[in-house]
């Protein structure tokens, strides 16, 4: 992939080169197959190959970006034209950085599985059919979604910085659902080997929750101690990495704003348990060593020992503030150090009245500068009582913050689970937290 991504880069940097424009190209190959499944069967397949070539002209301080899924030589000089024209009309950007000199990165292997790449639409459509066999074999109707990709970027630029990257991953992810449609399960998984997928235990877990929450009993809202699954967990922590901001904050416009310009590095916010760290190399969430700018990607802890060490610093923050940028990540891993439970089920045992979470859908921004969040629950809430996960229950509206979810931790699993996050490894435990506000009874299922 990154051979023909250069070769189209280099291109696009001698056509603009004739222009005596700075430029930075970027380049995306993209290969994918899918093989989605409904009502208890395969109802789409697809293949798609795709080639998309990102352009930034700039001269002086103005300038402009456009883009083209076209790459033979006439799409590749018009292009160039369109991106010359809008960037000569464009205002000065105060903020405007030139390209990066050349920089250095690791090649990250770990990323990259052959047998990912040619996934075959019959191991897709074989991964399916364990999911439809399971609903079958339990009376449930299943629907879901498998599928393969493979990624090639590759940057240039005119300062003579290059960089390429190539990354794989797969994911399944299955719903079941009771035929009188009371009971609802899911259960999802993502790699970048698709041979460490298991649809059979995936089917399962979903197979299982369906059966288990279905005929819900009511239960009023209220403040709840809540154990949450690792697909619960994952969607509210990505609430916490996007206000992860040092610009704002610096600026008074987010939750760790502080008087006088200041910031909350440094404070301790979070419970001492709670670790969050960016590591691209890490064999565990394996991604891109440098970002859309080629600022190369560091291992970056963001929270230790509940205590919150860095903020996200553009280029321009990094240089306005004299802080080193630490790029834009794309990859987290949420874990405890002395985390000693070992499922969900675990913690639960130490809960005396409260509520199991499978997961959370249409979470929304309420409040980002006080980082709170709203949502509902899904495909399975089950009431805990003094130790043992009894009965299921209706589905809930929160209101919650991220952040207090991590500050009030009851325990958290040792292991962490990759979630499905579109290829962007996110790792985390199942936890239990106090005081989690269920806000609503919803209908939903």
């Amino acid at each position: 992939m990154s051979a023909r991504g250069f070769d189209i880069g280099d291109r696009l940097l001698t056509l603009a080169a004739k222009e005596g424009a700075d430029a930075v190209v970027f380049v995306h190959e993209a290969e994918s197959g899918h093989v989605r499944f409904a009502a208890s069967e395969i109802t789409t397949a697809g293949e798609v190959s795709t080639t998309d070539a990102r352009l930034m002209l700039a001269f002086g301080r103005r300038h402009a970006t456009a883009q083209t899924n076209q790459v033979d030589e006439a799409s590749l000089r018009a292009l160039v034209t369109r991106t010359t024209a809008l960037a000569k009309v464009a205002p000065d950007d105060p903020e405007y950085l030139p390209p990066l000199a050349p920089q250095h990165y690791f090649h990250n292997a770990a990323a990259w599985d052959d047998g990912t790449r040619g996934l075959a639409p019959a191991v897709r459509a074989a991964a399916a059919r364990v999911a439809i066999g399971r609903g079958d074999a339990e009376t449930l109707t299943t629907a879901g979604f498998v599928e393969g990709h493979a990624d090639g970027l590759t940057l240039a630029t005119t300062t003579g910085l290059r960089a390429e990257h190539r990354s794989t991953w797969a994911a399944m992810t299955m719903t079941a659902r009771t035929k009188d449609g009371t009971g609802s399960g899911w259960a999802g998984a993502e790699a970048t080997r698709a041979k460490d997928l298991d649809p059979d235990a995936l089917a399962r877990t979903a197979a299982d929750k369906a059966k288990r929450s279905s005929t819900p009993s009511k239960l009023d809202p209220g403040r709840y101690t809540v154990v949450l699954e690792p697909a619960a967990v994952a969607d509210l922590l990505g609430f916490l990495l996007e206000a992860l901001d040092a610009r704002a904050a610096d600026q008074g416009r987010s939750f760790f704003s502080r008087a006088g310009g200041r910031n909350a590095v440094g404070e301790t916010l979070f419970d001492p348990r709670v670790t969050l760290r960016s590591d691209p190399l890490d064999p565990a969430t394996p991604g891109r060593p440098w970002d859309d700018d080629g600022v190369s990607l560091q291992p970056t802890t963001w929270i230790a020992d509940g205590k919150l060490q860095n903020l996200h610093h553009t280029r321009f923050w990094a240089q306005k503030t004299g802080r080193p940028p630490t790029g834009d990540h794309g990859t987290y891993h949420l874990s405890s150090p002395s985390g000693d439970k070992t499922s969900a089920v675990e913690l639960a045992e130490g809960v005396r009245r409260g509520l199991l979470v499978t997961r959370f859908w249409y979470t929304r921004w309420l409040d980002p500068k006080q980082l709170l969040v709203t949502g509902l629950t899904r495909d399975g809430v089950w009431l805990i009582e003094d130790g043992h996960v009894t009965r299921p229950v209706n589905n809930f509206r929160f209101n919650e913050s991220p952040m207090k979810m991590l500050a009030r931790l009851v325990a958290m699993t040792s292991s962490t689970v990759r979630v499905p996050a579109g290829g962007s490894p996110m790792r985390v435990p199942s936890l239990c937290c106090d005081d989690f506000e269920m806000a609503s009874v919803s209908d939903a299922v």
